[in-house]
């Protein structure tokens, strides 16, 4: 049965027929005919009329978005939603600890809005890796029996056979489900207000909710999170209104009912290979079109308060998810004309497909013009305004639908304003490096390269080794591409002058992409982040640390000891950890059985004391991927892979790994916000009775005491090394005597460090000037300026290399701390 879209939604199209339209008129009067091709011309105005289509699209969505609703039906909903509901959170590699504090927010939230009787809980992970696994089943198990954690040790399907596998086991208990991702919030009001609602419709089959970014660090997340907080609740009330109840699915964040999508799922995977063929990566599209035409009903609730998920932190990162859904969305051609699919669906899944096919299509645009291939006139300036002005439309529209909502004072508006400026300028430079990056990922799914399924949890890991040079040498090619055509026509260099100003706005974006993406990768204090920025100052020095620092053959990334007897690096890059061994030993009276090191490195400290106590299990913590993967394959080759154990994780956060009876942290404390923060971090991994000791560096005094020229190069250290908080021993010996542990020995290591190496001498030019020249935000020269303000401040007597032996008082011990021979601070 043919389906025909609605009076109002008629009108609403006809808009964007009629502004597309007018576009392309723009466009035809301006060409210069007798000049051009005739193919060429034809050609541009077919192109310009996809993305003109497109553009009005957009435009009048937005549109749609500010004007005013109509009163809401006051028909009385019930009291309480019916029927069960399974709350589902879907992970697969992802961090578990992040996870682990939504869902504990979530189950709280149910306790106080008097669901917990009738919604369940679960974690449905398809994470691979022993190690990993692990780590999950721990996080997940300390958050009590109402969760329900399952990992697939088979992941067939993907994220769809996830769920399938879920509906297949406990599907018939449970009348609607709300589906997550792992990085996904929400709300357990806005829930029991979805769930009445799907209670108060049989016919209702699935609520997509519009969605929040939650705060990000990096400039590209607040950048998406900008645009999503100006631009998306005007275009969400207006997508809502244009798709009816033939909405669309967005994958997470949604409630739907179960035997609905039973019925139309799994989808069969497309005839062929991929790209093209094989499993459907962007699924969510096509389920909502299959319940649509199966005559269950799809929402749109714009209302996005309560529903939360991440946006990607690295242009990497968010490069690599536009892959897969460039892939997904493409797939789409060979499905936007099957048959039953309602008007609006095959509408979503055009504008999905539009939106990726729309990039190379100005890339092709802007090389025709530029080139002279295609020949205008002046009057072509109108549609290239007219251009512009419709691309503003959804700002202006944002802004109008926010002056909307309440009383503006000169101040709020003010602020908007510049949120306004912020978002349109930053859009404006990222949207060129989008635009080359997705032509390439058209090109690449035609030309039948699959990119595969990357879930989020691997995506996080990768890092590019040269970020921007892509979109640079794109921005040459295009110059080229327009100036050299000019230059051989013997139009002179006027003519490519002209072209590539033209092109300007497009080139110089793309030129200084290997600039760009730092900037957009850096948080506002200027670190570079990964998913983390001491992960990923570690991630990128790791391996220097190893090579010039000398200590390669004993895995040490911490300071080199000349103690008593110590006679070449390799006996000095290891003597912190016989120093380790013995204060532990006669703190416990024996050797320990379960040894924990948080930030391990790349594991010497482990191997050292798996040599020393055959009987011991050891276990490692560390942020680095990189540190994980090299300390992994170093037990390897020494046989010690069932006896040590290195996992990525924050310390600080709960523990996932077995107590232990002796933790140690060597330099690795200071990472922490406080000396506080460490001590509750350390002691939640350690057993009762059990012993903590620390090696680091620390302030010879209270840091208010400092000179000036102390406190510059405490600062300088802090921003190097990317530290958390320095503070003095006593200081640490004070909070974890408040916080249940005894001191049991204290000693001053200052007096082995050498202090006046060459490279010493060497960094205390190069410090300086690489902080006086901004560079601290690559980790080489970070790790200069905190070497050297740590060595001039050691030198300076400032700081001192202490070694802190602390007990749980469980034991019964007490007392001030012992002093061990050498120690200046006694």
């Amino acid at each position: 049965m043919v389906q025909a879209l609605s009076i109002p939604r008629r009108r609403q199209l006809a808009a964007v027929a009629i502004l597309a339209a007018a576009l392309v008129g723009l466009l035809a009067l301006g060409l210069d005919l007798p000049a051009t091709n005739p193919w060429l011309a034809a050609l541009v105005l077919a192109l310009f009329t996809l993305n003109a289509l497109w553009l009005a699209g957009a435009a009048v969505t937005a549109v749609i978005g500010v004007w005013p609703a109509r009163a809401a039906d006051a028909t009385p909903h019930p009291a309480a939603p019916a029927g069960r509901t399974a709350v589902l959170w879907l992970m697969c590699g992802e961090p578990p600890a992040p996870v682990a504090a939504r869902v504990r927010a979530m189950a709280e939230g149910l306790a106080r809005t008097g669901q917990s009787h009738d919604c369940d809980i679960f974690i449905l992970s398809d994470t691979q890796g022993t190690d990993a696994r692990a780590v999950e089943a721990a996080t997940f198990a300390a958050l009590g029996p109402h969760v329900r954690y399952r990992n697939r040790p088979r992941p067939e399907g993907r994220k769809p056979g996830n769920l399938s596998d879920w509906i297949a086991r406990h599907g018939a208990e449970y009348t609607t489900f709300l589906l997550l991702d792992a990085d996904s919030g929400f709300c357990a009001r806005r829930l029991r207000r979805l769930r009445t609602q799907m209670a108060t419709d049989p016919n209702l089959g699935l609520v997509q909710c519009a969605i929040r970014l939650r705060p990000g660090t990096s400039h590209l997340a607040r950048m998406q999170r900008l645009s999503v907080q100006l631009c998306g609740p005007g275009f969400a009330h207006g997508l809502a209104r244009l798709s009816g109840d033939a909405g669309n699915f967005w994958g997470h964040n949604a409630l739907i009912r179960t035997r609905a999508l039973a019925a139309v799922t799994p989808l069969p995977d497309l005839p062929g290979r991929a790209p093209m063929g094989g499993p459907v990566l962007s699924h969510d599209f096509i389920e909502a079109a299959c319940l649509r035409r199966a005559g269950w009903k799809v929402l749109i609730d714009p209302d996005a308060r309560g529903s939360f998920e991440d946006a990607p932190e690295t242009v990497a990162d968010y490069l690599r998810r536009d892959r897969r859904w460039a892939q997904g969305n493409l797939q789409h051609l060979r499905l936007v004309a099957a048959r039953g699919w309602h008007p609006a669906s095959r509408l979503h899944l055009l504008a999905g497909i539009q939106s990726y096919l729309s990039a190379p299509v100005w890339l092709a645009l802007v090389v025709l013009f530029g080139s002279g291939a295609v020949h205008a006139t002046g009057a072509a300036l109108w549609p290239l305004a007219a251009t512009l002005a419709l691309l503003l439309v959804p700002k202006a529209a944002a802004l109008a639908y926010w002056r909307g909502r309440g009383r503006m004072t000169p101040w709020r508006r003010a602020v908007l304003r510049r949120a306004f400026g912020a978002e349109i300028w930053q859009t404006t430079l990222f949207a060129p490096l989008a635009m080359v990056r997705r032509s390439g990922f058209v090109a690449a799914v035609l030309a039948g390269r699959d990119c595969g399924w990357q879930p989020a949890g691997a995506s996080m890991r990768a890092r590019s080794s040269a970020p921007g040079r892509p979109e640079a040498l794109a921005g040459g090619a295009i110059l080229l591409a327009v100036t050299v055509p000019q230059m051989l026509l013997g139009t002179g260099a006027g003519a490519a002058g002209l072209a590539a100003a033209m092109v300007a706005p497009v080139v110089a974006p793309l030129v200084a992409a290997p600039w760009m993406v730092r900037w957009f990768d850096r948080s506002r204090d200027g670190a570079r982040l990964g998913s983390d920025s001491v992960a990923a100052y570690y991630d990128a020095s790791t391996r220097r640390f190893l090579s010039l620092g000398g200590s390669r053959a004993a895995l040490a990334i911490h300071r080199p000891l000349w103690g008593a007897g110590v006679r070449d690096l390799q006996a000095a890059s290891a003597h912190a950890n016989t120093l380790v061994a013995d204060a532990a030993e006669a703190a416990l009276g024996r050797a320990p059985a379960q040894v924990c090191d948080l930030g391990c490195g790349v594991g010497g400290t482990l191997f050292h004391l798996a040599a020393r106590w055959p009987g011991a299990a050891l276990t490692g913590v560390t942020l680095s991927a990189e540190q994980v993967r090299l300390a992994r394959a170093h037990a390897a080759a020494r046989g010690l892979s069932e006896r040590v154990r290195v996992v990525q994780s924050d310390f600080t956060r709960p523990p996932t790994l077995p107590r232990a009876d002796l933790v140690i942290a060597i330099e690795s404390h200071v990472h922490t916000a406080s000396a506080d923060a460490f001590v509750a971090a350390a002691r939640a991994h350690l057993r009762p009775g059990g012993v903590l000791v620390v090696v680091d560096d620390m302030l010879a005094a209270p840091e208010v005491t400092l000179p000036a020229r102390g406190r510059r190069l405490l600062d300088a250290f802090r921003r190097g090394w990317r530290l958390g908080h320095v503070s003095p021993a006593p200081a640490l010996i004070a909070a974890a005597q408040a916080q249940g542990f005894s001191p049991v020995a204290r000693q001053d290591l200052s007096r082995y460090l050498r202090l006046n190496r060459l490279r010493d001498q060497a960094l205390r030019a190069a410090g300086p000037l690489a902080d006086a020249m901004g560079l601290g935000r690559w980790p080489l020269f970070a790790n200069m300026i905190g070497g050297n303000a740590l060595t001039q401040a050691h030198r300076a007597g400032l700081m001192r290399y202490e070694l802190v032996v602390l007990r749980d008082r469980a034991s019964g011990t007490g007392g001030p701390p012992k002093a061990i021979a050498g120690n200046r601070a006694a």
